[in-house]
């Protein structure tokens, strides 16, 4: 059984309309995702990210995030360990931004991947020691992709669906994702992306972080008013 959003084609110009989609799972499950995250995804072996990052209603990065000598590079380290956890994405180093402290460019050559991408991701990130980093969306000859159109709560689910479908890390969005007035949630495995700012000291800040912990830290906290967030689902437990 799947509580994801199903089938979409391998390439597309523009997302499919919600109607020429097909919608598949276990009702009871996916609704128990909405009516009782913290308690009832724990019972599944799951949990909600975001309300266990301690990240405002406003959005930003979480602290720690902002921990070490370099939070810009800390972020290209979560970014690369999240989204180039795909096969189509490449996340190279940072480079010294024009209007920011970094530019980070997130780099793919497939239009579902990118727009959705660009959607999704969160364009910049704001340290509190001042550090600043522009997240870019492009192929591989410099063209930013175009972030979708969101008018409805399907066109950001499909977004999202479209944005990791290559992702190794990612299982899916929640079926619920489509109802209107929640969020989109997204499906990760339960893998532990682990680096470090320095091998030398833990004042530096060495990392530990969940997998949905991590996409939590890159996607935008909401678009058109529509909420993201991330959630772990052990799939052979329920």
């Amino acid at each position: 059984m799947s509580e994801t959003i199903d089938g979409a084609p391998p390439q597309a110009s523009t997302p499919p309309a919600a109607d020429r989609r097909r919608f598949l799972g276990n009702a009871a499950a996916a609704a128990a995702a909405v009516a009782g995250l913290p308690a009832l995804l724990a019972a599944c072996g799951e949990g909600v990210t975001e309300a266990q990052t301690g990240r405002t209603a406003t959005g930003g990065t979480r602290a720690s995030l902002g921990g070490g000598p370099d939070p810009g590079a800390t972020l290209h380290k979560m970014v690369a360990g999240t989204i180039g956890s795909a096969p189509d994405v490449k996340v190279p180093a940072l480079e010294k931004g024009g209007t920011t402290t970094y530019l980070q460019r997130v780099v793919t050559d497939s239009d579902r991947t990118g727009t959705g991408l660009a959607t999704v991701i969160k364009a910049q990130h704001k340290f509190s020691n001042g550090t600043t980093v522009q997240v870019v969306v492009q192929d591989s000859r410099g063209k930013a992709w175009p972030a979708r159109s969101v008018s409805k709560q399907a066109d950001l689910a499909y977004a999202m669906k479209d944005a990791l479908a290559t992702n190794t890390l990612h299982y899916g969005v929640l079926r619920d994702s489509l109802n209107t007035g929640g969020p989109v949630i997204v499906i990760s495995k339960s893998s532990v992306i682990q680096f470090g700012d320095s091998v030398a000291s833990d004042y530096y800040g060495n990392h530990l972080d969940v997998a949905s912990r991590g996409f939590s830290d890159v996607f935008n906290t909401s678009v058109s008013g529509i909420k993201l967030t991330a959630t772990t689902r052990d799939i052979t437990r329920c």
